[in-house]
């Protein structure tokens, strides 16, 4: 007995982790008309329904935070890839975190007539599992979802960390695993949670830019530098009252309409660089 309940509970984590996937496959499948069209309150919604009633915590640190890591994994795999929105998703080379080797996914709108020059937005699929780590990755999903049938200059590339860490760690992991050889990294535009709610009457973006490099960057993203951004791998991680648990607390649904809006605030921003001549 004691050498059989070891294996029953391999066998049955396995048949588990087969079921969900394809739950979570299936269910992608018939939202796949809807996911690749616009910014939308009820596609938002129903991911940061996901990862919050389904799924919860996303850690390295405990098996149920392990198991929460591959679902998110596995939810923006689904969701974006060829059998729903259309997106070939690539994994980058991971690194070891405990016993497990975890690693970056990405997706690409390749660019028209400058491909190699690669516009990074980022954010990362480990979190506690609460409304407002899980609506900061959910954009990232939702952005690349509406945005798959633009046809930018540059390449826009779309990519779920496994790192939940400092801006400056989080660019190493990205120019390291998640950049070609034969690319040039333009830009980083990531999205983060915030431990506290911004200063009110303060601007809706709380930035991290911690040099005039990164401040140049930022404004060329908002429009303020003409011309095209320069290849400078610059980076700039914005947080917003959306994505603090110190805010619109109780109020998923007008924290998920106002994430919407700066959404389609992002976009723009992006399109704009990424075709910018």
């Amino acid at each position: 007995m004691l050498m059989i309940l070891p294996v029953g509970v391999v066998i049955g984590t396995i048949v588990f982790m087969v079921a969900y996937f394809k739950m979570e496959r299936d269910e992608e499948r018939q939202r796949a008309v809807i996911a690749s069209y616009g910014l939308r309150v009820e596609d938002l919604s129903d991911m940061v329904g996901k990862l919050t009633d389904r799924i919860g915590p996303r850690d390295h640190g405990s098996e149920s935070g392990r198991r929460g890591m591959k679902q998110a994994s596995a939810m923006i795999e689904g969701r974006l890839g060829p059998q729903n929105v259309g997106y070939k998703v690539e994994k980058g080379g991971g690194e070891a975190i405990g016993e497990w080797q975890w690693k970056s996914l990405w997706v690409d709108i390749e660019g028209r007539s400058a491909p190699e020059e690669v516009i990074i937005v980022a954010a990362s699929y480990a979190g506690e599992g609460q409304d407002a780590d899980a609506t900061c990755l959910s954009t990232v999903v939702m952005l690349a979802s509406a945005m798959a049938r633009k046809e930018p200059a540059r390449t826009l590339r779309f990519v779920f960390l496994p790192i939940a860490q400092s801006p400056n760690l989080q660019n190493q992991w990205i120019l390291k695993h998640c950049l070609g050889a034969d690319e040039q990294c333009v830009g980083i535009l990531g999205l983060q949670t915030m431990d506290e709610a911004p200063t009110a009457g303060g601007d809706e973006w709380q930035l991290w830019a911690p040099d005039d490099r990164d401040r140049v960057w930022w404004d060329v993203l908002r429009g303020r530098s003409s011309g095209a951004p320069e290849i400078s791998g610059a980076s700039v991680w914005l947080g917003a009252s959306v994505f603090s648990p110190q805010a619109w607390q109780d109020r998923r649904h007008d924290r998920l309409q106002r994430t919407v809006s700066l959404a389609s605030e992002l976009q723009s921003w992006l399109l704009s660089v990424a075709s910018a001549e």
